[in-house]
């Protein structure tokens, strides 16, 4: 069973600044975390499932990233990383082709009521508004 291990900041090859990213077993995945957001994330259907909330903005974003997407950036750990060690790495994008995404925000976000859900009934509820709607 797939374990999330560390998390922290790695720099991409090629880009000015750095992103946050987590450890899920020997595998690095970038997470799309800007400084504003708060973050929850947990490991389910074999996949990376995360919940970005920005509450000043009013919006929230739920990201669901395979675990078997392959790692193809070339990056570097950064900092923040507790328990791996400094390295060259190959990273999985978290916008790589296979992840999934929905986003509530603006008066959706304000009439659904999202600001103060836990991250498992915003998760529920966005996946099925979003099938729902489809």
């Amino acid at each position: 069973m797939a374990t999330i291990y560390d998390d922290g900041k790695v720099w991409l090859k090629g880009s000015v600044g750095t992103a946050h990213a987590v450890r899920v077993d020997s595998k690095i995945f970038t997470t799309g975390k800007t400084e504003d957001q708060s973050i929850d994330l947990w490991l389910e259907n074999d996949g990376l499932c995360l919940d970005l909330h920005n509450s000043r903005l009013g919006e929230r974003i739920a990201r669901f990233i395979p675990l078997n997407i392959p790692a193809t950036l070339k990056g570097t750990l950064f900092n923040g990383f507790e328990k791996t060690k400094h390295a060259d790495v190959l990273i999985v994008a978290f916008d790589h082709e296979g992840t999934k995404e929905a986003i509530v925000s603006g008066e959706e976000y304000k009439e659904g009521n999202f600001n103060p859900m836990d991250c498992l009934t915003f998760w529920e509820t966005i996946w099925s508004d979003k099938e729902n709607n489809q």
